[in-house]
């Protein structure tokens, strides 16, 4: 739970958008990560995260295709569609189709914070009764969740709301004994603002509230619930210091927290409360954009500190943190437009992080280690764009095709990595 917490608010914040007076309307996730994913590059992507920018991108499909789920196997991981189209005067209204495998942010994925598999282990340990006509859990984990969203543009200023919502719901009612219902939910709000300030400042803010949940109710007994609240800011002001020069500096804010209302097998039992573990995380970074003619070079540092609590269990374990600081971390990346059908990208990426860890050594005593390391994915990255029209194809490059040739022609796996789709429709 700790490594999904900290993926989740660090790739949040990583990601960050620049503006140009232009906004193409192709791209997508695949393009930024072929960038070394890349913070400081304008992308309709973004409109995952902060439905303003769909203001910009009218009457546009977009989605992914994901990575391979294996060979020849349907529903590569990853994949997600969606649509943004002009209603009249600045009014445009969007929706997204998400799966749980979605690798994005914002209020499109899915419970973050892996509630699902807390409640059912809860339930497990506890030794609440699951029939074997069950799919193996007491609480089906979220999945297909839909993202609606508008935007309102206004002479220099974009405005943008969005909503999520998904559920599952298990009952469980066998032939003997006592009957049960589990259910999840999450809804998911967030709003932004796309303004400019002056000839050369322009102000992205944007926030998102993504409040997932889950319940067993039991037939005897008292229902079990988890419950959290995920708030994400983020600020960006987008200073052109010249026609081919711009540079982005960015700040972001996470805090997670949650309770647990632990319910018991039998109506005699006693069900406490206790708080879930906690996350708060601040990130910043200055990026730049180097665009000339059909090169754009974008890159720089960033920075991002993350502490996670577990709260205490009396006259067991006391309070526990394990918290990371980032620095640097780097994300660079080259775009070069070849001609009018085709982009190549590479992009660079690099960090290191210094992690301390609490562990209990009795009920009160604590020990704590403190490690310095890289962190995730470390080197070059690859992609390539195709522009058919109003069509475009964006994808990640699998780099050992430089080393040892195509698959179809004797190199030793897939040729492509990641896929993304767009269409502008005229």
């Amino acid at each position: 739970m700790i490594r999904r917490y900290f993926l989740f608010g660090l790739i949040t914040l990583l990601f960050s958008v620049s503006v140009y007076a232009q906004y193409k309307q192709t791209g997508g996730a695949a393009r930024l990560r072929g960038m070394g994913n890349n913070p400081y590059v304008v992308d309709p992507y973004f409109m995952t995260v902060n439905p303003a920018w769909a203001g910009h991108y009218h009457n546009f499909l977009f989605g992914d295709l994901g990575f391979s789920a294996g060979a020849f196997a349907p529903g590569g991981v990853g994949q997600f569609v969606a649509a943004n189209f002009h209603v009249g005067g600045g009014l445009a209204l969007g929706g997204m189709l998400v799966r749980n495998d979605f690798l994005g942010f914002g209020i499109g994925a899915l419970d973050p914070a892996g509630l699902v598999g807390q409640i059912n282990q809860y339930l497990t340990d506890a030794g609440f009764p699951l029939p074997t006509t069950t799919f193996g859990s007491h609480v089906v984990p979220l999945n297909n969740n839909l993202e609606l969203m508008g935007s309102i543009k206004s002479g220099n200023t974009t405005f943008g709301l969005g909503v999520a919502y998904a559920s599952t719901t298990n009952e469980i009612a066998p032939d003997t004994g006592t009957g049960a219902i589990g259910s999840a939910s999450q809804l998911g709000f967030n709003a932004g603002i796309v303004t400019k300030l002056t000839g050369s400042f322009l102000l992205d803010l944007g926030a998102s509230f993504i409040m997932p949940s889950t319940d067993f109710e039991p037939m005897v007994g008292q229902t079990t619930e988890f419950s959290q609240t995920i708030i994400i800011v983020n600020a960006r002001v987008f200073w052109a210091y010249s026609s081919k020069l711009e540079f982005v500096p960015t700040v972001g804010f996470i805090t997670a927290s949650g309770t647990a209302d632990l319910g018991t097998p039998s109506s005699t039992g006693t069900a406490t409360s206790t708080d879930l573990t906690s996350l708060t995380l601040i990130a910043a970074g200055i990026g730049m954009n180097y665009e000339v003619g059909d090169f754009l070079l974008a890159g720089g540092p960033g920075f991002a500190t993350i502490s996670l609590t577990t709260p205490e269990v009396e006259n067991v374990t006391p309070e526990l943190t394990t918290s990371a600081f980032v620095f640097p971390t780097w994300n660079l990346g080259v775009e070069w437009n070849m001609n009018d059908w085709f982009v190549a990208r590479i992009g660079y990426i690099a960090s290191t992080q210094s992690v301390t860890t609490e562990t209990p050594a009795s009920a009160t005593a604590i020990n704590e280690m403190i490690t310095t390391q890289f962190f995730g994915p470390q080197g070059a990255t690859v992609g390539v764009g195709f522009r058919l029209g109003n069509f475009s194809l964006d994808a990640t490059v699998n780099e050992d095709v430089l080393r040892q040739g195509f698959n179809n022609i004797g190199g030793g796996g897939p040729t492509f990595a990641y896929l993304s789709l767009a269409y502008a429709m005229p």
